[in-house]
């Protein structure tokens, strides 16, 4: 009887200690960030903004017939520089007739100087929501809508 409980006790144990482990993070269960989708009525114009706001080229686009279309962008002066990148790309996407604008939560992209940032995206038409604040971990954001109401916050670290 008492190796019957012992081993119900260690039985327990076991199902108890599986039960608390750690979670996995996304590096260890190979999970990573493909890319992020912006919604958009008119993706040429959109693809367009964002390669003049924010300097990235179009890589290729999966996806073009008359009722949809998806065009791929990265960071890079040009196409060949934005193929070979390492950085998340967006992918423009038409937006059915039903999702609102701004159904995205935030696209986010780091800047290397902010001001300039801010002065390139209005200049080819965005729109200032909120001015640059600092976090309390001494990061600078600012947030910005693009012409089809989506919103983007830029991030510098320093």
């Amino acid at each position: 009887m008492t190796i019957l409980k012992a081993g119900l006790v260690a039985l327990m144990l076991g199902i108890s200690g599986a039960a608390i482990a750690a979670p996995a993070s996304a590096q260890e269960t190979g999970i990573a960030v493909r890319s992020v989708r912006v919604l958009a009525t008119d993706v040429d114009a959109l693809a367009r903004f964002y390669s003049t706001a924010f300097g990235m080229s179009e890589t290729r686009r999966p996806v073009d017939t008359a009722t949809f279309k998806e065009i791929v962008l990265n960071s890079g002066s040009t196409p060949e520089l934005a193929r070979k990148a390492t950085t998340t790309p967006i992918v423009i996407a038409t937006r059915r007739n039903d999702p609102p604008a701004g159904g995205l939560a935030a696209l986010i992209l780091e800047v290397p100087d902010m001001d300039k940032a801010i002065e390139r995206a209005t200049k080819a038409g965005a729109k200032l929501m909120r001015p640059v604040a600092k976090s309390g971990e001494g990061l600078s954001y600012a947030f910005l809508t693009d012409p089809e109401g989506n919103q983007v916050e830029l991030l510098l670290r320093r």
